[in-house]
Parts: structure tokens; sequence; C-alpha cells
């Protein structure tokens, strides 16, 4: 498991680390549930980015 933090237990109840639990698509998920306004906030930086280009 190398240096990753032990957080969570699988059903088995064997250790897993929570980089294995919370990969990028779970984390956009959970980032856009508890703030609702992020989803817009990222569109309209990136049409001003490519706006810029």
């Amino acid at each position: 498991m190398g240096d990753k933090p032990i957080s969570f237990r699988d059903k088995d109840g064997n250790f897993v680390s929570a980089a294995d639990v919370w990969n990028a698509e779970k984390l956009e998920e959970l980032f856009n549930k508890l703030n609702p306004k992020r989803k817009l906030r990222l569109e309209r930086e990136k049409l001003a980015a490519s706006s810029e280009n």
C-alpha cells in the first residue's frame, strides 16, 4: 500500500486506502454537491480561458 493513508475498510473488513476509494470522478461529484455554484464557476473560467486564446 505504500505511503497511502489507511482510512476505510471494505466489505470484507480489509483496510482500503483513501486514495483508492476517492478517485477523481467521486471527488468531483462530492465537490459539486457541497458547492453547487462550483460547476458554474468552472464553466465560466473555462469559457474565459478559451476566449483569451
